[in-house]
């Protein structure tokens, strides 16, 4: 009797298990949402430049920082300035605005920061005394004025731009030129400025002497 009675209450244990996971409902599936693809610009392609038509490749110096080129031996004792064009359909618009436009302004700020980086340094605290003779000192490089610098080497690509789609955008020059001016010659330049101002007090005068000690380490 005691067999038959657990073997009944067994099954109406096992009917009920079998019940419940039956009732249980099925998880849902997890609905798969598409993955957006991150956009990617297409990189510029080159399809023209200055050397194309010669079969020879664009020259190391034409993505190299003015630094490094100062290092190559062809520019030893020159200063080297780079300037590149923003993108343009004309190539000969590229090449006037780059040459006339941008170069003798640029290269007489360059020189004016580098003169006022010195000055900074040289002065240790003492720039409101000497602001006066800075400022005339650094006048003397205006782009008017600012002479000495030649045009050494220049080069041009053409290149195609695509957009955000991957489609043409546009063919466009750019226009590279690098300028060069002899050590010589932009030192001798800042000595006579900086020997220009008459009158200096001995705060300037003392600032002068730091400031020539410093140029004969360079621009």
């Amino acid at each position: 009797m005691k067999l038959k009675r657990y073997g009944v209450v067994f099954g109406v244990l096992l009917a009920l298990v079998i019940a419940g996971c039956a009732s249980s409902p099925e998880p849902e599936p997890q609905e798969s949402r598409p993955t957006m693809a991150e956009p990617t610009t297409r990189r510029p392609e080159m399809v023209d430049h200055k050397n194309y038509k010669w079969g020879t490749p664009v020259p190391d110096w034409v993505t190299m920082e003015v630094d490094e080129i100062e290092r190559l031996a062809e520019f030893d004792g020159q200063y080297v300035f780079k300037f590149e064009s923003p993108r343009a359909q004309s190539l000969q618009g590229a090449e006037l605005w780059t040459r006339n436009f941008q170069a003798a302004s640029s290269i007489a700020q360059t020189v004016q920061n580098r003169v006022q980086t010195r000055f900074a340094g040289a002065a240790a605290g003492d720039m409101d005394l000497v602001e006066s003779y800075m400022e005339q000192v650094v006048a003397t490089f205006s782009d008017q004025e600012f002479s000495g610098y030649r045009a050494a080497r220049d080069y041009w690509v053409r290149m195609r731009y695509f957009d955000a789609d991957g489609q043409v955008e546009e063919d466009a020059y750019t226009y590279v030129v690098l300028y060069t001016i002899p050590e010589t010659t932009l030192d001798r330049m800042v000595q006579d400025a900086l020997d220009g101002p008459d009158n200096l007090t001995e705060e300037q005068a003392t600032v002068r002497d730091r400031v020539k000690d410093a140029f004969e380490q360079g621009l």
